[in-house]
């Protein structure tokens, strides 16, 4: 990255905070914010729904296996959810677009691909964890059937 950075993206020219366009950017309401958010899982839900569905009607008429239908069927979260996590690290999330705003650090430059995605693996898998450990929690047998003890080592003998 060059040192003058700031000049390059005309920041040093029109003073703090981001600007595109030859104009400053004001902050988006919270209400946008959400909405594009909510709009984003919305996507994700229903590309994972719709790759779902494909996957065992094929299954159904026996083109493809049970196993490969399952296989589709838990891997399709997960990649949307980091497919989108990088379009949104991009800036280029289709909640972002339809709701007309735009996600950027606070020096004016995009949030970046790695960022994007480690945010919507976190925020895709937060609930799977709660679930799981909730589940954990009831269904496990009890814990107090095969106690763990903990000794100091024995100095080897040599």
């Amino acid at each position: 990255m060059s040192s003058n950075y700031r000049a390059q993206a005309g920041l040093a020219f029109h003073g703090p905070g981001p600007w595109r366009n030859r104009g400053p950017l004001t902050p988006a309401p919270s209400v946008r914010r959400w909405r594009a958010r909510i709009l984003d899982s919305v996507f994700v839900i229903f590309l994972t729904g719709m790759l779902f569905g494909i996957a065992f009607a094929l299954a159904g008429i026996n083109i493809i296996s049970i196993d490969v239908a399952t296989a589709i069927a838990l891997i399709s979260y997960p990649l949307m959810a980091l497919f989108f996590g990088a379009l949104y690290g991009c800036t280029v999330s289709p909640g972002q677009a339809l709701c007309g705003v735009v996600t950027l650090k606070h020096s004016g430059r995009r949030v970046g691909f790695w960022r994007g995605i480690t945010r919507y693996a976190a925020v895709a898998f937060f609930p799977i964890t709660i679930v799981l450990a909730i589940w954990t929690f009831f269904h496990a047998p009890a814990m107090d059937l095969d106690p763990i003890d903990v000794y100091l080592r024995t100095p080897q003998v040599r």
